[in-house]
């Protein structure tokens, strides 16, 4: 029988997110969701909760809107964890999903978009660690590189860097491109210069290279997802990379 693992989702109202703990528990009938809101229904991947899941538990500021009585938050404000890198002690977790991010023009400077994009992101995965986590799963981007000139890809390479320094036993890394889905039905800030990109590069599709290409948000976490839980528990560190092709339904 499988050993019963315990999954931290952190960033879990956000669009890969939502979709993350939604593609955890599509196929469970124990699962609600605490608002009527129909994008979430089609966000949901089919995969099925795995039997060796034995509980999850959520980070973030609001309550997501999906319940289960297998399902507990744990409220933290991420953008304050700059200056106080700081979460409660958290309960056994086997796995971690992080899908924190924002943009440089929603967070309003590059130091708060850091704040958020680089130390909540490892503050959360060394708190895991801590906790016993030894797979882990993470959303970057494509471009991603520590020693880039553009700031935005340099801290999503710094990030990579970091977290393979930790020891997690499975490391995934999700690069999208751009990501689709209806961001405003979440609750979250509109993103006008992604709006754009999106409509450009849809058009452009054809010519695009697969990596580049805009992804559904649950495409991503289905990938995530899957192997994340497929990857090894022990063992020399392994570092997988999703992207282009691999983060297709």
């Amino acid at each position: 029988m499988a050993e019963a693992r315990v999954v931290l989702v952190a960033g879990a109202t956000g669009l890969v997110g939502q979709a993350v703990l939604a593609a955890l528990l599509a196929a469970d009938s124990s699962a609600t969701k605490a608002t009527a809101n129909p994008t979430s229904a089609k966000m949901a991947p089919e995969v099925a909760l795995p039997p060796e899941v034995h509980a999850l538990h959520v980070q973030g500021r609001r309550v997501p809107i999906i319940t289960h009585p297998r399902l507990h938050l744990h409220a933290v404000d991420f953008a304050a964890l700059a200056a106080n890198p700081h979460i409660p002690a958290l309960p056994r977790v086997d796995d971690v999903i992080i899908t924190l991010g924002t943009t440089i023009a929603v967070a309003g400077s590059q130091q708060a978009f850091r704040a958020v994009d680089h130390d909540a992101v490892l503050t959360t995965a060394r708190a895991a660690r801590a906790a016993g986590a030894t797979r882990c799963g993470v959303v970057t981007a494509m471009g991603a590189n520590a020693h880039s000139q553009i700031f935005y890809n340099r801290v999503k390479g710094e990030v990579e860097k970091a977290l393979q320094e930790m020891g997690f036993a499975t490391l995934v890394i999700a690069r999208p491109s751009l990501l689709l889905g209806e961001r405003h039905t979440l609750g979250q800030p509109a993103r006008p210069a992604e709006s754009l990109s999106i409509k450009a590069f849809q058009w452009l599709a054809p010519v695009i290279p697969a990596n580049y290409r805009a992804r559904p948000g649950a495409d991503v976490a289905r990938a995530l997802v899957r192997a994340v839980l497929a990857g090894q528990t022990q063992g020399t560190p392994k570092v997988q990379i999703l992207k282009g092709d691999a983060l297709k339904a």
